[in-house]
């Protein structure tokens, strides 16, 4: 019980920071995680750990939601222009530096290349929001790329990890049927039980999303893809309930999304960060340069004033970087010094962003 009381204190602390400096909470609740398993001796509890796994369900699936396909279309040559752009050049740069530099395994190099090129939606949107943008064109435009950077990231780990067999051939057929009544089905459906005092529409997505991790489990392919999968054919249905849309957002970033992040924060051991600091100051240096200078060169035709702000912006890699690196280091493909120097790169680089995107916004 005292874990869950320690926990719980810290997170709302981070949480509390997080509002009083105006950088994103996600940060200081890894920090938290750090703090508790250094400092206090938290050696976990179930029922944080349970939660934990579906917070990284959660995120992903609300990664999904924020795919708007339409806004793509309008702004789908910039968008693809930039979004491959700040995906492909930073995640070509890291993999040459650890693959031939540093010898890291084939698998390594490219788990470690998709976490340091990722931009991360759930920091870019509230990002523009306060810097008051309020989505306009401009504002759409730089949204559309971040949105084809995560498809693309998503894509990248679905290819390495998915292990193909009959199985998993009919899920995807059976997802695609899904997929395809899901649009008609859900706004009738929704629409009809549109709030209900038991909040039948909400259990069903929590349902979908228990349904998906359990699902993943059992043919082999990792849940967060079928998550992410998920939120993006789901989006068009929950996008139109904007009260189902807000209690969704509020229980992922307000509740079990901070669990997630504190997890991750005690798996990190202080010395292993310390013994690796000059491997997370390359990783951080690389992919935020690269990164920088792709999206500059490749955004300056379609950004105008605002090439300098969006190279900074697509530097948040935080909710899909701290994802990556999590699969690999569950997975064994990283050990304890390398996961530890990828999620304090990742940290690093959306601090940097957060921080430099505020005062670059007017410039």
């Amino acid at each position: 019980m005292n874990e869950i009381f320690t926990a719980v204190g810290l997170i709302i602390l981070a949480g509390f920071i997080a509002i009083k400096l105006s950088i994103a909470s996600a940060i200081f609740e890894i920090l938290a995680g750090v703090l508790a398993y250094n400092f206090f001796n938290f050696a976990g509890a179930e029922v944080i750990d349970v939660l934990a796994d579906l917070g990284i369900l959660a995120l992903m699936f609300f990664a999904g939601l924020e795919i708007d396909f339409d806004v793509l279309k309008k702004n789908a040559k910039s968008s693809m222009v930039i979004g491959s752009a700040s995906f492909l050049i930073p995640f070509l740069a890291v993999y040459f530096i650890t693959a031939y530099f540093l010898h890291f395994s084939f698998e390594q190099a490219l788990l470690t290349g998709i976490a340091l090129s990722t931009t991360s939606i759930a920091l870019v949107y509230p990002l523009l929001l306060k810097s008051k943008e309020r989505l306009d064109n401009t504002g759409k435009k730089i949204l559309s790329a971040a949105m084809i950077v995560d498809l693309l990231s998503m894509l990248a780990l679905s290819l390495l990890f998915s292990d193909i067999t009959y199985l998993t051939i009919a899920f995807i057929l059976a997802f695609a049927i899904f997929s395809y009544f899901v649009p008609y089905l859900g706004k009738r459906l929704f629409s009809h039980y549109k709030g209900n005092a038991v909040e039948f529409e909400f259990k069903i997505i929590l349902f979908l999303i228990l349904g998906i991790g359990i699902a993943g489990e059992a043919i082999g392919i990792e849940a967060v893809f079928l998550a992410f999968i998920l939120g993006v054919i789901t989006s068009s249905v929950i996008v139109g309930h904007v009260k189902l849309w807000d209690k969704l957002r509020g229980i992922t970033f307000g509740f079990l999304a901070p669990i997630f992040f504190f997890k991750v924060g005690t798996t990190l051991s202080l010395i292993a960060l310390f013994e690796n600091i000059w491997l997370i100051l390359l990783l951080f240096a690389v992919s935020f340069i690269s990164n920088f200078a792709g999206t500059y060169i490749f955004s300056k035709k379609y950004m105008g004033r605002k090439t300098r702000y969006i190279s900074i912006l697509f530097n948040s890699q935080l909710s899909l970087g701290i994802v990556a690196a999590t699969i690999g280091y569950e997975l064994e493909i990283f050990n304890t010094g390398i996961y530890a120097s990828i999620v304090g790169a990742v940290v690093l680089s959306s601090v940097f962003a957060s921080i430099l995107s505020k005062s670059n916004y007017n410039s």
